[in-house]
């Protein structure tokens, strides 16, 4: 989309390239003069929708919009944040700079991207006894149970489910032995974030742990596969909290942050002993555990696939990965293939005649 700055009438905006003006319908007015945005024309040439924000990358105490190469000084607290030529959303205007979301644009690729997923169990059925329940943060609370947190921060486990169109943010500091778990949606207010983030950061920083030194904090973000692409999104929401924590806090957060892509039935669980972890229903954990190994072929996963298949109901359900999986087994893991077409559903006659092997 074009990028465009509201007319200090604020019933028009600007494209900053072409310095074109289009006329703003009344349904879409309201933001001040001056403002960045990013824009769509309707066919009559009137604007059709307004994002605020652009597109472009740090220089020093300034920001460059990607389209014009216009400089627009940073405000203070946002100057030596993050390092120089990282791509980012800008807001603000044509002035100074307010906000900045630094990884809305690298979050759901590869070089940010992990696997959290706890390959040794399944969720239990009951998730309660995985401790304290983190409800999604709304306006709406009616339907939650009384003994449910929105935000947590502390050394007991912790975990929450039901991400679609929400983030869960998971933190954890090492030495400090301190965990900090939400469940945020698009309309959750960022600065409420941000509030519950510093309480996370300076009660690690009272233990005297050092958030600066490697492996001492693990940042970890969970959505559902298209939510890194949308905007508007609860990632955003996230994102635009770093506007609100100091300068430092937000740097930890920028430099360790990583994305985990989860199913709607998983548990994002956090505890005072490890890092962050994701745990699949059992009718998820072991298509996955399949799946896992087929693409791998990891020993360690291997043991597990054949204690967890020993006890498991046959399934047809199951018979696509079983299939690929025993594929990777080969002759050589025999004890492997023959739980594998078991679990299908299959005799070893069956199986050799379906399967080839």
């Amino acid at each position: 989309m074009p990028n465009g700055m509201i007319h200090t009438s604020e019933d028009a905006l600007r494209d900053l390239k072409t310095k074109q003006t289009y006329t703003i319908p009344s349904k879409l007015r309201g933001r001040p003069g001056g403002t960045l945005v990013t824009y769509t024309l309707a066919p009559d040439k009137t604007v059709d929708s307004i994002t605020p924000g652009l597109v472009g990358k740090l220089d020093g105490d300034d920001a460059v919009d990607d389209a014009t190469e216009q400089r627009v000084p940073l405000g203070a607290a946002l100057r030596n944040v993050y390092p120089d030529g990282i791509q980012v959303r800008l807001y603000g205007t044509s002035t100074k700079i307010i906000a900045l979301d630094p990884l809305g644009r690298v979050i759901g690729g590869k070089d940010r991207r992990i696997d959290l997923v706890d390959p040794s169990h399944a969720a239990p059925d009951n998730l309660s006894e995985l401790g304290v329940s983190v409800e999604q943060d709304s306006d709406d609370k009616s339907d939650d149970d009384p003994d449910q947190v929105y935000y947590y921060v502390g050394k007991k486990s912790a975990w929450t489910t039901r991400i679609q169109t929400c983030t869960a943010l998971a933190m954890w500091s090492r030495s400090a032995g301190l965990s900090y778990l939400s469940h945020a949606d698009a309309a959750t207010p960022s600065e409420t974030i941000a509030k519950e983030m510093t309480r996370f950061f300076e009660a690690a920083a009272a233990t005297d742990a050092d958030l600066s030194a490697s492996g001492e904090l693990s940042v970890f973000l969970f959505t559902a596969s298209d939510t890194p692409a949308s905007r508007f999104s609860s990632l955003e929401t996230t994102f635009l909290a770093l506007n609100h924590i100091k300068g430092e806090y937000a740097r930890y957060f920028f430099e360790r942050a990583k994305c985990h892509i989860v199913g709607h039935r998983d548990a994002v669980v956090v505890s005072s002993t490890a890092r962050p972890k994701v745990l699949r229903p059992y009718a998820d954990y072991v298509p996955y555990l399949l799946t896992r190994y087929a693409e791998r072929g990891e020993e360690h996963i291997r043991g597990i696939l054949i204690d967890v298949l020993r006890t498991a109901e046959p399934n047809r359900d199951f018979e696509p990965q079983a299939y690929k999986a025993a594929k990777k087994a080969g002759t050589e893991h025999r004890d492997l293939q023959r739980l594998l077409y078991t679990v299908a559903g299959y005799s070893e006659q069956e199986a050799a005649e379906r399967w080839d092997l």
